[in-house]
């Protein structure tokens, strides 16, 4: 079966569909692990989150539409596409990448789909083929780094004699729950995000927060203490 994979890249608002499917391209997913030599135990690695991932690949765009390549797809001058790409690089704009993989009885097998930015985008035209635009292309993993902010509410006192500073609590900012937050915690802290293993408990330890994950399918999405350790958001109290 012809063409099992798809390459789609939303760029400037707009869904390209690359028209001719590289003959092999590249995915990496380096990893940021870190080796230390110990006293009397010798090398050791730490692990780390994954670097970010890499999608490359060489191929080209058709000077015609009766190229052979071209399958189930509309055809466009090469220029189209040259133009959005490097518009894309020059406005800086975060795409969304997907590849999308199909067995050969026509059923979709998995997609690789990630928000990237154009890492790296090279064209060359060969002589005896006018009108074709060969081109390599590099995509590079984009993660949001905007700090998560998560208000949290005062419990003010209903004693009527305190109406006065509840008042003013009320007109004052909350506090927010932010990398960089000075906190207390309490409970227990864990290696990884998904809880893999225990590695210590708080009992009002001041700390601050040095990274949050925004992804509901981690239960301890906040990093304390530098690497100390991930915890849940309701085991801290944000004091500054």
């Amino acid at each position: 079966m012809r063409n099992r994979y798809k390459f789609f890249a939303d760029i400037g608002g707009d869904t390209i569909e690359f028209p001719v499917n590289p003959k092999e391209y590249t995915i990496s997913y380096p990893a940021d692990h870190k080796t230390y030599d110990i006293l009397d135990i010798g090398e050791i690695i730490v692990p780390r989150l994954p670097s970010l991932m890499e999608v490359s690949w060489d191929s080209y765009f058709p000077g015609n539409s009766d190229d052979p390549l071209i399958y189930g797809h509309d055809w466009m001058e090469p220029g189209d596409y040259v133009e959005a790409i490097k518009d894309a690089m020059d406005n800086q704009e975060i795409c969304d990448l997907v590849i999308s993989r199909y067995n050969a009885g026509g059923s979709r097998m998995y997609d690789t789909n990630i928000s990237a930015v154009i890492a790296d985008f090279e064209t060359t035209e060969k002589g005896g083929e006018a009108g074709d635009v060969y081109y390599k292309i590099k995509f590079k993993e984009y993660r949001n780094y905007t700090p998560i902010k998560i208000p949290l509410q005062n419990n003010n006192s209903t004693d009527s004699s305190s109406t006065s500073e509840n008042s003013q609590r009320a007109e004052s900012p909350a506090l927010e729950l932010r990398v960089g937050a000075a906190v207390i915690a309490n409970g227990t802290y864990y290696s990884s995000s998904y809880g893999d293993k225990p590695t210590g408990t708080a009992n009002n330890l001041s700390t601050v927060v040095s990274r949050i994950i925004p992804d509901a399918s981690r239960p301890y999405p906040i990093l304390i203490g530098g690497s100390r350790g991930w915890i849940k958001a309701d085991q801290l109290q944000v004091t500054g």
